[in-house]
C-alpha cells in the first residue's frame, strides 16, 4: 500500500534525492525509516526553532541517526533576531514558514525531486476540523493532498505527504518495533495552541458521539478533493484571465475582469492569491473571503487590511494583494523622506505617487469621498502647504473631533496602518499643523462647512 502511494500518488523515483523533514518525532522518524528501507536517495533536513530547552538535544539526535544511516544531514537554527522581528505574527505560522523555507532551500541545493514531511491521517483530521470551525469552504474541508506545489517556496519542487493514510498510533508502533530514537515534544500537550486543544479536548469529545468520526472525515476529504478538481479547473482558467502580475510579495488582478466574475469564483481567486503569498496551509473564514471579494467592486476606501499581514489595494484599473512587509518597498504605499513644498497642480512624491492640488470654484453637489481625496476650506487652509514624514510629538485633530487632538502615533495605531509604513507616511501640513493624512482623514479645522466660499481639492494617486 505505502509503496503504491510513494510511486503512484506521490510520484517519487528511487534515484533522485528526496529531502525529508525530520523533527525527531515518531511521524518523521517513521517516514525517514520507510523511505530509507525502500531504497530512496535521501537528505535529512532538521530545522531547530530554538523555542524549547530540549531543541538542541533533538537536533543532535537527528544528526546522529542520519550519520548511522549514512545519509547527508543539514541542520539550521533559527536566529533570535528572526523571532523578535516576527513578534507580531502567530508563532506557529511563523515557525512553519521558516521551516518550509529551509526545507525547499535544501531541496534546491541537493537538486531534490521533492520535499517529504510526516503528516499523518490524524493531522489530516485535525486540519479539516480546524478549517471547519473557522468557517472555511471547499478549499479548507478537502484537507491536505498527498502531493502539492507550494509556490511561495518553490514553483517546481513538490511537497509530498506519504503517511496521510497512516494513523499516529501506527507511526508510534512502527518506531517502537524498529527501535527508533523518538523525541517527544512537550509543547504538543500545551493547551495554549489551538491545535492541541482540538487534539486533546474537542476530538475526544466528538468521538464519544460518533466513534467513526475520523474515518468519516477522511472519506469526506477524499470526496471533496475529487470534486475540488472540477472547481480548480475553473479557478485556474479565471486566474490566467485576471492576473496581470505576480511576484514576491504581490499578486495583481485586472479589476474589470475580476469584478465581472461570479462572487463565488472571486472568493476562490482571493484565497488562491493569499496562498500564493503566504503558503498552502493558509485558510480564511467565509466572512473574510466575502469581504475581499466585495472589495473589488467597492467605491469608497481603496485600501483594506485583510489580516495575516495582507493588504488589498484598489485602483481604477487594478486590484493588488500585497504582503505588508513588501508593500512599502515596492511603492505600493506612499512614502516621503523629507519636507516638500506643494504647488497647485501635480506634485511628484516618487514611486509613481502623485499629489494633485486644484482650486474648485463651484463645489459639486456630489463630490468624491474616498480617503485618497480631500476637500478643504481654501480660506482656512490658506498658506504654504507642505508634505512631510512624521516628527516627534506630532498631533492630529481628525474630522469629527471638534476639540483637542490625538497623538499621531495613536491615530496610526487606531487606523491599523502597518508599522513599517508609519515613519514615512505623507502628511499634508499647513505650517506645523497636519491638515490631511492621505488614505485616512482630513483635519477638523479645515473641513468644508456651509460657510465655505472657496474649496481646495487634494488627491493622492498612484500612476499604475
Amino acid at each position: 500500500m505505502l509503496e503504491e502511494v510513494l510511486r503512484n500518488v506521490c510520484r517519487l523515483n528511487p534515484v533522485q534525492p528526496v529531502v525529508v523533514g525530520v523533527s525527531g518525532g515518531a511521524d518523521s522518524l517513521c517516514l525517514l525509516d520507510i523511505l530509507h528501507t525502500a531504497g530512496y536517495a535521501l537528505v535529512v533536513a532538521h530545522f531547530n526553532h530554538k523555542l524549547r530547552p530540549e531543541a538542541d538535544r533533538e537536533a543532535e539526535t537527528v544528526a546522529q541517526l542520519a550519520g548511522s544511516l549514512g545519509l547527508p544531514c543539514v541542520i539550521r537554527e533559527a536566529e533570535k533576531e528572526v523571532w523578535e522581528q516576527r513578534a507580531g505574527h502567530a508563532i506557529e505560522e511563523t515557525a512553519r514558514r521558516l521551516r518550509y523555507r529551509f526545507l525547499f532551500e535544501t531541496a534546491r541545493r541537493f537538486q531534490a525531486q521533492a520535499v517529504a514531511v510526516g503528516h499523518t491521517a490524524d493531522d489530516q483530521v485535525e486540519t479539516i476540523l480546524m478549517h471547519l470551525l473557522r468557517g472555511a469552504g471547499l478549499a479548507g474541508l478537502r484537507g491536505m493532498p498527498y502531493r502539492t506545489l507550494l509556490s511561495t517556496f518553490d514553483r517546481n519542487i513538490p511537497l509530498v505527504r506519504p503517511l496521510l493514510s497512516l494513523w499516529r498510533e501506527q507511526t508510534e508502533a512502527y518506531c517502537r518495533e524498529r527501535g527508533l530514537p523518538v523525541q517527544w515534544d512537550a509543547s504538543n500537550a500545551d493547551p495554549t495552541y489551538a491545535r492541541n486543544r482540538l487534539r486533546h479536548q474537542v476530538i475526544p469529545a466528538l468521538l464519544s458521539y460518533q466513534p467513526n468520526l475520523k474515518a468519516i472525515l477522511l472519506r469526506n476529504a477524499r470526496l471533496l478533493q475529487e470534486e475540488a478538481g472540477l472547481v480548480q479547473t475553473l479557478v485556474e482558467q479565471a486566474w490566467r484571465e485576471t492576473v496581470c502580475e505576480q511576484k514576491t510579495g504581490r499578486v495583481v488582478f485586472m479589476r474589470e475582469r475580476l469584478a465581472a466574475l461570479p462572487i463565488a469564483l472571486r472568493r476562490h481567486l482571493m484565497l488562491r492569491a493569499a496562498q500564493e503569498l503566504l503558503g498552502e496551509w493558509i485558510s480564511f473564514d467565509f466572512e473574510a473571503l466575502q469581504r475581499a471579494a466585495e472589495f473589488v467592486e467597492g467605491e469608497r476606501a481603496s485600501r483594506l487590511d485583510w489580516g495575516r499581514s495582507l493588504w488589498l489595494h484598489r485602483s481604477k484599473e487594478k486590484v493588488f494583494l500585497l504582503l505588508a512587509d513588501s508593500a512599502h518597498q515596492t511603492g505600493d504605499w506612499p512614502q516621503v523622506c523629507e519636507s516638500v513644498l506643494l504647488r497647485e497642480g501635480q506634485n511628484d512624491l516618487g514611486n509613481g505617487w502623485v499629489l494633485t492640488i486644484e482650486r474648485v470654484v463651484t463645489l459639486p453637489v456630489h463630490w468624491e469621498t474616498d480617503n485618497w481625496s480631500a476637500w478643504l476650506d481654501a480660506d482656512v487652509a490658506l498658506g504654504r502647504l507642505t508634505v512631510r514624514p512624521r516628527r516627534p510629538g506630532d498631533r492630529f485633530q481628525p474630522l469629527g473631533m471638534d476639540q483637542g487632538s490625538l497623538k499621531l502615533s495613536d491615530f496610526f495605531i487606531n487606523a491599523k496602518l502597518p508599522q513599517q509604513a508609519r515613519a514615512h507616511w505623507p502628511l499634508v501640513c499647513l505650517g506645523e499643523q497636519i491638515i490631511w493624512i492621505p488614505g485616512f482623514r482630513v483635519a477638523h479645522t479645515v473641513r468644508v462647512t456651509e460657510q465655505t466660499q472657496r474649496v481646495l481639492k487634494l488627491s493622492l494617486r498612484k500612476d499604475v
